[in-house]
């Protein structure tokens, strides 16, 4: 017999608050790496005698599939249960993070940190779907702001600890360290975590490959945009394989029984608008975090060291805002917390731009202090509205889906940011970059007064009555 607890008993606040927990050191486990890594690449190149260039795929080519995987990754685990997907992917990353130590090129870390961020990517859909199950809607916008620290802590940690770490032990044992905390998280995810329900229905392979295929190819266009050395031909390539396959893919889903993708949640209020937000915030966002080193190390004279201190400012109002997010929504609503977000990130961006336009530090760092909290507010209810568009049966499917849209957002927003830093300064100058950022992080605010706040018009179910007292027996009293 089974010790897994299946989730069916009523709402216990203390027990949820355990998984919230289990959730969040599963991911920072996961995601500090990513950011060590960053700092570490001049170090990898060298190291195996290639390019910059080349090493920087150690980062963004295992992003560019792990977000292609995500809708896959959050069906299996609406099929065989979000806990095995969640466990088996923080151990199977932690075993790919032992292989990434002793890799002995540059193509076989490639090779296994795709591997291991695809693993890795488990931890999201599948923490957000059992969190879902666990907390009843009235509690969900609050338990996804807190949970939504786990993503920007995991950030924070990898650059307070990326320059020293890598310069005292090297780069090789960022892996190391990343299995030791990983095996953690497996132990605390295995005594903590309750199962979901399992769907038992049949996988589809077919869909699966035309939509790893389809996505990759359009990540790869977005991602690759704005590197020196991909063809023209390679990029339309990829491009057309990528169109042509997602439409092959919707057609397919259309005509099977039981899609990786309902064509049915593409049609719903609550999935579209957050997942369109979503991208528009997301590209702002990371957009802006590749321009803002520039801002402090050109226009300001910083070191890289000192750059990225300042830069832990917005990181950090992130990581805090989070929580209030949540609390705002739940007391007002998702569309207002979400607009509120929209509305406080764009006035960061556009204060930013204000800082660099009068060379006026303080105004810079009160822009980024802005931009996190804006978006540290906008993202709980983002990510908890899609449960009024879809059945519990699908959460992993549409977290994965909702996840993938911020993503592609980050992506295409590192390269359009990369390709505007490349122009000279007489053609657009710096403080523009960031009003365009602005006004990328506004248009989120059009999808954002869609979503629909119907399902908070339904009244609650009386409470049950309680039970009788027992009758009295002789000899009580």
């Amino acid at each position: 017999m089974s010790d897994v607890t299946h989730i069916s008993a009523p709402f216990d606040p203390k027990k949820a608050q355990q998984v919230l927990w289990a959730g969040m050191i599963g991911m920072l486990a996961t995601g500090f790496p990513f950011t060590i890594v960053t700092v570490a690449l001049n170090l990898i190149a060298d190291d195996f005698g290639v390019s910059e260039a080349l090493a920087a795929w150690t980062v963004s080519a295992p992003m560019l599939v792990s977000a292609a995987a995500l809708p896959v990754i959050g069906k299996l685990g609406d099929m065989f249960g979000h806990r095995r997907i969640f466990i088996g992917g923080i151990l199977g990353s932690t075993i790919f993070a032992f292989m990434c130590m002793i890799a002995w090129d540059i193509w076989s870390l490639i090779a296994f940190r795709i591997l291991s961020m695809v693993l890795a990517g488990a931890t999201g859909p599948a923490a957000m779907a059992i969190l879902f199950h666990v907390y009843p809607p009235a509690h969900r916008n609050q338990a996804i702001g807190w949970w939504s620290m786990g993503g920007p802590g995991a950030a924070a940690l990898g650059l307070i600890l990326g320059g020293p770490f890598v310069e005292l032990v090297g780069w090789r044992s960022v892996f190391l360290l990343q299995a030791g905390t990983g095996i953690a998280a497996v132990v605390i995810a295995w005594k903590v975590l309750p199962e979901t329900v399992r769907q038992m229905v049949k996988f589809d392979h077919i869909g699966n490959l035309i939509l790893l295929l389809a996505l990759s190819s359009l990540l790869f266009v977005i991602g690759a945009f704005a590197e020196p050395g991909v063809s023209t031909m390679m990029l339309v390539s990829a491009g057309v394989v990528g169109v042509v396959g997602l439409i092959v893919f919707l057609f397919y889903e259309a005509s099977i029984s039981n899609p990786i993708v309902p064509p049915s949640l593409l049609k719903q209020r609550n999935f579209d608008a957050p997942a369109i937000a979503n991208f528009f915030l997301q590209m702002s966002y990371l957009g802006a975090l590749i321009a803002t080193p520039l801002v402090l190390t050109g226009r300001f004279g910083f070191s890289i060291s000192v750059a990225a201190i300042l830069m832990l400012t917005r990181t950090f109002s992130l990581t805090l805002a989070s929580p209030l997010g949540g609390v705002i929504a739940t007391q007002f609503g998702e569309r207002l917390g979400t607009l509120t977000g929209v509305l406080c990130q764009t006035a960061g961006l556009f204060t930013v731009a204000a800082g660099i336009y009068v060379t006026n530090l303080p105004i810079v760092l009160l822009g980024l202090v802005l931009q996190g909290i804006g978006h540290g507010v906008a993202m709980p209810p983002l990510a908890s509205i899609i449960t009024t568009a879809v059945p519990p049966s699908q959460f992993g499917m549409a977290t994965g889906m909702s996840r993938l849209m911020g993503q592609i957002g980050s992506a295409f927003g590192l390269s359009l940011f990369g390709v505007l830093l490349t122009l000279p300064r007489e053609d657009l100058a710096l403080h523009m970059i960031f009003v365009i950022g602005g006004a990328i992080a506004l248009a989120a605010a059009l999808p954002a007064l869609f979503i629909s706040m119907k399902h908070r018009n339904i009244p609650m179910p009386p409470a049950a009555p309680p039970p009788p007292n027992p009758p009295i027996q002789p000899g009580q009293v």
